[in-house]
């Protein structure tokens, strides 16, 4: 009986009210100067949703606790579905990512990102009343450009002229390429150009998601070097343009 009692969270007005005794029985039961009657016993089970099973008349086993198999049940349900609808939100918030990366990358962009190259630059674009300028800031693996045409990375260097500003058409890098190059990109620059002039209108769309390819031939002295070049603008603010340059050349 003393089990019982202690099993009980129930405070002594609520536990004698439900088991219908007196608040005298409960202290000698408690005091364990007095034991309750089987009815009453199986009535306080009851009461605090525990089994119990009678072996005999004065012999009792509890065989379960009702009560806290249902409150285990419960948290542990209450905890599977918190696991659940945590997975849920990280699974949303990871699609919400893919669908924004998505958007922001559609399949042109991601096939310039994965665009293998033999050497890059990094131009920067200013456009004014005068004109249209631009430096070449940055370049990689130029010394495979350089192998290709025979020279040294001293020897064209001076070309890309790094970090000074020049209009489009008298930019030095010009007198690396072929004269019949030069021609055929004269409209595809002119195009180019009216993108990066008219940017406000149209050229976001051109902006981190498609690229233009052009085939350039470069020339030192006497030898030449063909090559394959995928140019996308990377910054709309400041008009900066990735070059991935391939050599074509056998």
């Amino acid at each position: 009986m003393q089990i019982l009692i202690n099993k009980s969270t129930l405070n002594v007005k609520d536990f004698t009210e439900k088991v219908g005794v007196n608040r005298s029985s409960y202290h000698l039961w408690r005091t364990k100067k007095t034991i309750p009657k089987k009815t009453t016993i199986n009535k306080i089970a009851q009461v605090l949703n525990i089994e119990l099973k009678w072996l005999d008349e004065d012999d009792v086993i509890i065989v379960s606790n009702k009560r806290s198999e249902i409150k285990t049940k419960t948290e542990k349900g209450y905890e599977n579905n918190l696991e659940l609808i945590n997975y849920q939100r990280d699974e949303i918030a990871r699609l919400k990512e893919e669908n924004k990366q998505l958007k922001q990358n559609p399949v042109e962009s991601v096939l310039f990102k994965e665009q293998t190259y033999d050497w890059k630059s990094f131009v920067e674009i200013k456009i004014s009343y005068k004109g249209i300028k631009r430096r070449i800031y940055q370049v990689e693996n130029i010394d495979v450009l350089a192998k290709s045409l025979n020279a040294t990375t001293g020897d064209i260097m001076p070309y890309f002229d790094l970090n000074n500003w020049h209009f489009m058409e008298s930019h030095p890098i010009n007198k690396l390429i072929t004269k019949q190059s030069l021609e055929s990109l004269k409209n595809k620059t002119n195009l180019f150009q009216n993108i990066l002039t008219q940017f406000k209108n149209f050229g976001k769309f051109f902006s981190g998601d498609h690229f233009i390819t052009l085939f350039v031939d470069y020339q030192f002295k006497n030898t030449f070097s063909k090559t394959i070049n995928h140019c996308k603008i990377i910054d709309s603010e400041k008009f900066n343009i990735v070059n991935k340059v391939t050599i074509l050349n056998d």
